[in-house]
């Protein structure tokens, strides 16, 4: 134990490493054939994945066709939806249905704002309500203090 050098390994003796070739290409045609190699087979493989490949490529088509359709079916119910806010709240309002198309916005307050800014220039009409007036007068009585007798309204239609 005392020979040994405590530099030295001696589970693993140092190999003189051979000098890498470079790998140049082989010709092929110098080469001798694969006993193995079928042409028939090779030529069936290559059909078969190009067959393969032109599939795909049709579907693959056939998918950027549908994201298509689905981007301009998603625009225009996004336009239709806009359409239908505008409308509503047009509605509410009591907007001319001339001026409902210029309300802007992207939201429906947004919308609401312009609404009302809309009205109080082309006018200051309230909106319609679904309440019925509180009081209704006769055309004969401008005071509107006399009751109405039904019966006598119902003679007078059915005269004629």
């Amino acid at each position: 134990m005392s020979d040994q050098n405590p530099t030295e390994d001696p589970q693993e003796p140092e190999q003189p490493q051979e000098p890498e070739q470079p790998n140049e290409p082989e010709d092929p045609a110098n080469e001798p054939e694969d006993p193995g190699f079928d042409p028939d087979k090779a030529r069936e493989k290559i059909r078969k994945i190009n067959s393969e490949n032109k599939n795909l490529r049709q579907r693959a088509a056939e998918a950027e066709k549908k994201a298509e359709g689905a981007d301009e079916t998603a625009k225009k119910l996004t336009a239709l939806e806009a359409d239908n806010m505008r409308l509503r709240v047009a509605v509410k309002h009591g907007l001319p249905e001339s001026l409902v198309k210029r309300l802007t916005g992207t939201t429906e307050e947004e919308i609401l704002q312009d609404a009302e800014e809309l009205m109080e220039l082309f006018g200051s009409k309230k909106p319609p309500t679904q309440q019925p007036k509180e009081k209704l007068r006769s055309p004969g009585d401008p005071s509107g203090d006399a009751e109405i007798d039904v019966e006598k309204v119902v003679q007078r239609v059915f005269e004629h």
